[in-house]
């Protein structure tokens, strides 16, 4: 109910990014990097608004402050089972068999819920949720005039409880405003050195992993896919990621009705950033 009402809501006075969705609708946010001012918006208030679990979009956070706080080395690798049940919730990796053990890379290229359920023990106790703060999930974006909503970030109790909140399942919900702030933080780092695994994964996930229907051509940018169920049992699709992906200039959040953010979300990105470097928007 919540996502068909605030779909309707006026964006203000950026650019529209409505024509990129079908009737279903949805949310989207084109931001400008440097500034962090709204280039074009579609479903404004559903952006900053409604609050979902981010799924797997969260995955690069949780992989990056493990590498920067010496948790997790960018050598470490680990063969993926494929199955993978967390309590009473099975969440068995959609990725094909690998060949090779999974790095961090192509634990994000191919949103690896197995690896990344089990470096997420290696957190202490309330550490997830203080980090996962610090990139002001749980704070309003500021990005459009008007009434926002804060996002969520309960502290885990439990060992399957941190597993759940690292893959963005459960323990936090925000909304898309945040996540693309989220992502420009991102954005800003990419010249580190102990970002690199986290960047060439987000580029993998276009070029050959989950993300690739938002490949845009000659164009070379880091996305992620991700796919969840509100608490009411609503599918959300969510894409987000930066272009180019080594001097990132803009950022693009989707987020709409659908099971797979690489079918759903990811190709509604792809024609945003098309549209933006063509000057269409």
């Amino acid at each position: 109910m919540l996502f068909g009402v605030l779909a309707r809501a006026r964006a203000g006075s950026f650019a529209s990014l409505d024509r990129f969705f079908d009737s279903a609708g949805g949310a989207a946010l084109l931001i400008d990097v440097r500034t962090r001012r709204p280039i074009a918006v579609s479903g404004g208030a559903l952006a900053t608004r409604s609050l979902t679990p981010p799924g797997s979009t969260l995955k690069p956070f949780v992989l990056s402050a493990l590498i920067k706080s010496g948790k997790l080395s960018a050598s470490f690798s680990l063969p993926c089972p494929g199955r993978l049940t967390i309590g009473n919730r099975t969440l068995d990796c959609s990725h094909p068999p690998l060949a090779a053990p999974v790095r961090i890379d192509t634990a994000i290229a191919y949103s690896c819920n197995c690896f990344v359920a089990q470096v997420a023990a290696r957190f202490e106790p309330g550490e997830l949720a203080r980090v996962l703060d610090s990139y002001g999930f749980g704070s309003p974006s500021g990005l459009i005039a008007g009434d926002e909503a804060s996002g969520r970030v309960l502290a885990a109790r439990s060992m399957d409880a941190q597993r759940l909140q690292a893959l963005g399942e459960d323990g936090i919900v925000i909304t898309a405003a945040e996540l693309a702030l989220a992502y420009r933080s991102l954005a800003l780092q990419v010249a580190r050195p102990e970002i690199q695994p986290i960047l060439d994964g987000l580029e993998g996930a276009v070029e050959f992993g989950t993300a690739q229907h938002a490949r845009v051509p000659g164009a070379k940018f880091a996305g992620k896919t991700g796919s969840v169920l509100t608490a009411a049992g609503e599918p959300i699709a969510w894409f987000a990621g930066f272009l180019p992906s080594r001097a990132p200039e803009v950022v693009v959040v989707v987020m709409l009705p659908g099971r797979s953010g690489g079918a759903d979300a990811a190709p509604v990105a792809g024609r945003i950033l098309a549209a933006h470097r063509a000057g269409r928007l």
